[in-house]
């Protein structure tokens, strides 16, 4: 294993080729189709409580069911509405509340407002109080039901025709933001297309090489041109110190690469003279021993999921859908 003294992330890069295109696996939860669950924040006077069950209750369907996990994709959500058929409260000690309720899950396109499954199961709830029924009866839906299956395996498909049909248009929006410097999230449109849209992933992750390629260069070419005029205006350690910070995010295969390293030579020998020590900063590198192939997913997996991340939580508004 190579053993480098570096001041920056290592991260792994990649060379291109043709090749290489067409061997690209698939892409973990960046590109598997998963529900965002969504829980009005009011509902027939439900208690906070019970609405922090039923939004688990929901993650569960979903995972059970094969689409949970991280969401990066927000456009898709598997949402509810609870209506209290009876309420009866039955003599005690202590006194209990007794709730019949119909609970509707809704699989939809947040964006478009297209509703793509439905379905209705009836729940019955017990406690000593509004909360507890309330939870009884959420907590009573047996997440394994076959109902909930063939629900959630319906709006699967209707996931999935929205991909095919829209395959072109998305792929080229995402070559549109690339050609205005938008390189993180044309390289995070193209890696969401599920992999089970076989035919529409691959022609994705066809671009992306391009793409990516595309973005190291401009990333490289801006940083070093910022990093060359702060050196020109602090030819000293402070301004390494401040250069380090536009060459950490250079990468090997970069086509200003080889300038980066130059400018690293003139400032380390210019330290060594001025202030008799050295300046050990080193660029980003490869490591020997790790498969390039492997290297080169992870670096695109990683600044897709990195843009992703970096977006403002969505704020859902689901009345459109429970009322």
């Amino acid at each position: 294993m190579k053993k480098i003294l570096l001041i920056c992330l290592v991260a792994g890069v990649f060379s291109f080729n043709s090749a290489a295109q067409n061997t690209l696996p698939k892409s973990d939860d960046l590109a598997r189709i998963s529900l965002t669950p969504v829980v009005p924040e009011q509902m027939d006077g439900m208690p906070e409580n019970a609405l922090s069950v039923l939004d688990n209750k929901l993650q569960q369907i979903a995972t059970s069911n094969g689409l949970g996990g991280i969401s990066f994709n927000t456009r898709f959500i598997i949402t509810c509405k609870v209506v209290l058929i009876t309420k009866d409260i039955i003599p005690g000690p202590p006194p209990m509340h007794a709730y019949n309720m119909d609970v509707t899950l809704y699989i939809a396109d947040y964006f478009s407002k297209n509703v793509f499954a439905t379905t209705t199961i009836s729940a019955k709830g017990v406690g000593t109080n509004e909360n507890k029924a309330y939870i009884n009866g959420i907590n009573n839906i047996n997440i394994n039901s076959p109902q909930f299956k063939s629900f959630v395996e319906k709006g699967k498909q209707k996931i999935i025709e929205y991909y095919n049909s829209k395959c072109d248009f998305i792929i080229k929006e995402a070559l549109t933001m690339a050609s205005t410097d938008q390189y993180r999230q044309a390289i995070y449109n193209l890696m969401s297309i599920p992999d089970v849209c076989k035919e529409c992933y691959d022609k994705a992750m066809n671009e992306v090489p391009d793409v990516y390629k595309r973005f190291i260069n401009y990333v490289c070419n801006k940083n070093l041109a910022a990093a060359k005029a702060v050196w020109t205006a602090n030819p000293n350690s402070d301004g390494a110190n401040a250069v380090a910070g536009y060459l950490a995010d250079i990468y090997p295969d970069a086509s200003c690469y080889g300038d980066a390293q130059k400018l690293i030579g003139v400032i380390g020998k210019k330290i060594l003279a001025d202030e008799n020590r050295n300046w050990n900063f080193m660029l980003k590198v490869w490591d020997d021993n790790v498969s390039l192939e492997s290297q080169r997913i992870n670096a695109m997996r990683e600044i897709g999921v990195a843009w992703g991340n970096n977006q403002p939580q969505t704020i859902y508004d689901v009345n459109w859908i429970i009322h």
